[in-house]
């Protein structure tokens, strides 16, 4: 039985809720204080979902089993489903249905690529940031600028971008309405280029590269590109990562765009295309 509160109710609500939200490792216990704060703090556990193993991936699984599906849809805003978590795609489809108000998406990319998702995709529009491959959504039909899931994103993360999908690709970003915000993995000089010449709402052109990468191939790309919106990371090295992304604290996006205005106020010279951890 719940003990009478010594403080107003809504008070301690708001107590409680802050410190979840300052102190997100202590929420396992504050769940066991009384029967109320368990029902405040339990959707706060929901708003940014990280399914990145079998063992989380079971636990939502049952939870989506036992909580009814408005649950889902008042509390889940940011969602990152990994490849390995062991999910098949009607389970990712089935979850993804219970989610239309994320504003945060991260979809791994699963093997071979399915079309399965994009129609779940159509009732999930309000989504600003999302990480996915459009292989993996549109197979090798060209990717659908129209698409109503394209028409807020802002900021796209995105995987696995071949050579052969470029022109349809590239074509297909310049056309999306809201997207101010690229991030790209391991391209080329022309990729970057085309980009930066065809989109020209872009904010930021965030470019990833793996660790050991070819000395002479990083140095081609960061002499040939002079545009200032243009930002290199090697991937490992930004100590901000997708526990950042999720919760919408500092995450890459914001330090790429603490490091272009420095250049542009002349902090940072012109030329400077990396972004070292400091920013």
């Amino acid at each position: 039985m719940d003990a009478e509160p010594a403080l107003p109710l809504d008070l301690e609500r708001e107590i409680f809720e802050t410190a979840a939200l300052l102190y997100p490792g202590t929420r396992p216990t504050l769940l066991r204080v009384s029967r109320r704060v368990l029902v405040w703090i339990e959707p706060l556990l929901y708003r940014a979902l990280r399914i990145d193993s079998p063992k989380t991936a079971a636990a939502i699984k049952r939870a989506m089993e036992l909580k009814p599906s408005i649950f889902f849809s008042d509390n889940v805003r940011s969602l990152y489903i990994s490849s390995f978590c062991g999910w098949p795609n009607q389970t990712r489809c089935a979850f993804l249905r219970l989610c239309p108000n994320l504003v945060s998406l991260s979809l791994g990319v699963t093997l071979p690529p399915t079309t399965a998702i994009l129609p779940v995709l159509e009732g999930i529009l309000h989504v600003r940031k999302w990480r996915g491959s459009l292989w993996h959504l549109f197979g090798e039909a060209d990717p659908d600028p129209g698409h109503p899931f394209f028409r807020t994103i802002t900021h796209m993360d995105l995987l696995r971008l071949t050579h052969a999908s470029f022109s349809s690709t590239l074509l297909s970003l310049g056309q999306m309405p809201a997207l101010t915000h690229l991030c790209l993995h391991d391209v080329t000089v022309d990729v970057v280029s085309g980009l930066l010449r065809e989109c020209s709402r872009l904010q930021i052109l965030l470019v990833v590269f793996p660790p050991h990468y070819p000395e002479r191939k990083l140095h081609k790309i960061s002499s040939a590109i002079t545009d200032v919106r243009c930002v290199v990371v090697m991937r490992g090295r930004y100590p901000h990562g997708s526990d950042d992304w999720l919760n919408h604290n500092h995450d890459f996006w914001a330090g790429a765009e603490t490091f272009v205005a420095r250049k542009r106020r002349g902090e940072v010279g012109v030329s400077a295309r990396w972004l070292e951890p400091e920013w």
